[in-house]
């Protein structure tokens, strides 16, 4: 008995017996992936994500550290939302984290971001953007809520500076000022809000439609020009596709877009109707005379409007035009597109004078 002991004891766990060996890899395995896990967490802790500029966070009452930590993953502020959880509930500290407005950026590690999260919350205004303004109109708008001075906020737009330092390949910000609801800091200048709006546009514009821009052999500008038209044209949803569709279509036949958003654009108003002479304004915004894209947006086109330039619809239509009710008549043929212009003037010929009966009635 005790020569075998001493041969099993001299044995390595490979020479060991199957069930002895068994019982020796087990606890190894499990340490190795122990070992594995914790550098996982630790990499996950330490590595900021690099997201920037600052973006500003909102945590409703109530919301768990798990929660917290989606919102936070979501916005590619952390890389785990479970690590995150964890984290806070090992170090106590749920109870801690208050609901509120954070302005938070990439560039810390998910330790700084919940330092950060240890602070008061800052305090914001909520501001909500329509879709299609000009970067005009959302200075007018902005202003009227007291969140900034509309002609430093136009400024920042046109700033080369700042284009170049949010990675904007354009002239102006025109089209990259994502209509959005925001909670905006009181305290923030105009170009930490451009900033902001900027970076909303990137995280809607994310990775997969970028790559659609090669199958649709188009520029970030160029589709974001065009969504900003389709943005304007457009008011039912489900015309947005189709009316995005005539327009990829004429421009691949290398016609006149022909849109009369782009001329009001031009004439710096918007009209029910435009006149032959409005029709025949010279500037490069105007399609009627130029054929192509204009030479940018001619608005801050929606999440809906991207879409759909991205993912048009296939059609055979070249031409639509105004009900008056907010849809349109397409046409395939220009004879065609004449004759709906007719039935349209027709019915609003109809509806005045029903509405002149009525009123002498």
């Amino acid at each position: 008995m005790v020569r075998r002991s001493i041969l099993l004891s001299n044995m390595s766990p490979l020479d060991a017996p199957s069930g002895r060996r068994l019982l020796v890899l087990i606890p190894l395995g499990l340490l190795s992936l122990g070992l594995v896990l914790a550098l996982g967490a630790f990499w996950l802790l330490s590595q900021p994500t690099g997201t920037r500029p600052p973006r500003s966070l909102v945590i409703p009452p109530g919301a768990s550290a798990q929660r917290i930590g989606e919102l936070l993953e979501r916005e590619n502020l952390i890389h785990s939302a479970s690590v995150f959880a964890w984290t806070v509930r090992f170090k106590g500290l749920g109870q801690q984290l208050e609901a509120g407005t954070y302005q938070l950026d990439g560039t810390r590690t998910t330790g700084g971001i919940i330092q950060d999260l240890l602070k008061a919350p800052i305090q914001t205004q909520r501001a909500t953007i329509p879709e299609g303004l000009t970067r005009h109109q959302i200075a007018g708008h902005l202003q009227r809520a007291g969140l900034v001075d509309s002609a430093r906020f136009v400024a920042a737009s046109e700033d080369p500076n700042l284009i170049r330092q949010l990675g904007i390949e354009a002239v102006s910000l025109e089209g990259y000022l994502f209509p959005e609801t925001y909670f905006l800091d009181l305290k923030a200048d105009e170009g930490d809000i451009v900033a902001t709006m900027v970076a909303q546009f990137r995280s809607v514009f994310a990775d997969s439609l970028i790559m659609r821009l090669g199958d649709l052999e188009m520029s970030l500008h160029e589709a974001v020009t065009l969504a900003s038209i389709v943005e304007r044209e457009a008011v039912a949803a489900s015309e947005r596709p189709v009316i995005a569709g005539v327009f990829q279509r004429r421009l691949k036949l290398n016609r006149r877009l022909e849109s009369c958003a782009t001329v009001e654009y031009a004439l710096g108003t918007r009209k029910r109707r435009l006149t032959n002479a409005d029709l025949r304004v010279k500037s490069p915004f105007n399609t009627y005379r130029h054929r192509g894209l204009p030479p940018g947006p001619i608005g801050n086109p929606g999440r809906a409007s991207i879409l759909a330039t991205l993912y048009p619809a296939e059609t055979e239509y070249l031409y639509f035009v105004a009900r008056g009710d907010g849809t349109h008549i397409f046409s395939r043929t220009n004879k065609e597109h004449e004759r709906a212009k007719r039935q349209i003037k027709q019915q609003e010929r109809l509806a005045r004078q029903a509405q002149a009966r009525r009123a002498t009635n």
